[in-house]
């Protein structure tokens, strides 16, 4: 009999349509929200907190068995924190995946997942567990993550790890079945994964409808990005994930009184960002609460230039080439466990020509390469899961 799979951590984009949770019961609204005016904007970005966040609970969920099943965390911790208690959960579910990101860092006590898992009477699976900096670690893990790693020695668990430098952490903390298999979100789509890696080599840079994403508001990288690569006639494309909540990106109502199109997923009302006087062509900014929404637009691309890891991933995801700059530890990290095509932002920044830079990276890189260290990642990822007992 398959093992009955409780899936909680961070969501997919579809749990924005959740009006109430009972029990194991989760209910969902018939009607699609329409995010319009600026309070419900930034209402809507601050309930995920970053859009690529939507990316992992969407890839775990498609990779675990079909008879796995989505509750909200919040709704946990409610029952957890309200006296209703877990049993229910526990009488019903055989294993829990908890979706995770960067939950190994410095400026995060991990309270609130100390106290459901607690409760939760049953093997986990830490499902894309990352670090933001092993330095920050050594002697600052905060006290509620500290208790997390302590229950989950008490029991069965299991750490697949978005690369080899979450694995030696934990490790080095004493636990055994670690493996490092990347984020979830990598191995959503694969065959336009497989097809964004193969059309790579053929990017006409100086010409290219681009995607740009990055830091807008929190520094100029990406504006000069745009400068350097024009893209021929189109207009630069920049999509958010959480500058408007963390960065200095601001957006004020246009004449209608709204900041965004549903429809199209397209900022219209006043931007305002340092460094917009810089560009010839000011981007055209989107947002995107729907991921294949997200998909939908960006399959009509030619290139994606990223310095944010999931914005970069999505395009990839609709068959678009892509091309990473790694920017921190976390995205080396999964960068280098999943070998999807990258430069480093030392290099990039410190090219006299940075459209000559990159086109000549593109040239270089050996397509078959590049799908065949994909596809032996995406065996391996699979592979574990089938081995937990929880995998298609």
């Amino acid at each position: 009999m398959p093992a009955r799979i409780l899936v909680t951590g961070i969501p997919g984009h579809y749990t924005r349509l959740v009006n109430g949770a009972h029990g194991l019961f989760v209910s969902y609204a018939e009607r699609q929200k329409q995010p319009e005016t600026k309070e419900e904007f930034l209402q809507e970005l601050r309930n995920i907190s970053n859009t690529g966040n939507y990316l992992i609970g969407e890839g775990a969920l498609r990779a675990l068995s079909p008879n796995a099943k989505h509750v909200p965390f919040w709704h946990l911790y409610n029952c957890a924190k309200n006296g209703v208690g877990l049993d229910e959960f526990n009488a019903n579910f055989d294993i829990c995946v908890f979706t995770c990101a960067n939950l190994l860092r410095k400026g995060l006590s991990a309270d609130a997942e100390a106290d459901v898992l607690e409760k939760l009477k049953m093997p986990i699976v830490m499902l894309g567990i990352g670090q933001q900096n092993r330095k920050d670690l050594e002697n600052n893990l905060p006290e509620g993550t500290k208790r997390l790693l302590a229950i989950l020695k008490d029991r069965e668990h299991f750490f697949l790890t978005r690369g080899f430098e979450t694995e030696g952490f934990l490790k080095d903390q004493g636990f055994k079945f670690v493996r490092p298999t990347g984020c979830p979100s990598v191995y959503f789509m694969p065959d336009n994964m497989r097809k964004s890696l193969k059309k790579l080599p053929e990017v006409d840079v100086a010409k290219a409808r681009t995607i740009f994403s990055g830091y807008l508001g929190g520094n100029q990288d990406t504006v000069l990005d745009a400068k350097a690569l024009p893209g021929g006639d189109s207009v630069p494309q920049y999509v958010v994930q959480d500058e408007f909540l963390h960065f200095d990106m601001s957006v004020e109502p246009n004449g209608e009184g709204r900041v965004y199109d549903t429809a199209s997923g397209t900022m219209v009302g006043n931007l305002a960002y340092p460094g917009a006087d810089r560009l010839g062509k000011p981007f055209q900014v989107r947002t995107f609460f729907d991921t294949n929404q997200w998909r939908a637009w960006a399959s009509s691309m030619d290139f994606n230039l990223g310095r944010r890891f999931h914005g970069s991933i999505i395009a990839m995801q609709a068959g678009v080439p892509s091309l990473m700059v790694a920017v921190d530890d976390r995205m080396r990290e999964m960068l280098g466990y999943t070998g999807l095509p990258a430069v480093d932002i030392n290099e990039i920044d410190g090219a006299e020509n940075r459209s000559e830079f990159v086109a000549g990276h593109l040239k270089k890189l050996n397509a078959s390469e590049l799908v065949d260290r994909y596809s032996d990642r995406e065996r391996a990822f699979r592979s574990t899961l089938r081995e937990i007992g929880i995998g298609q």
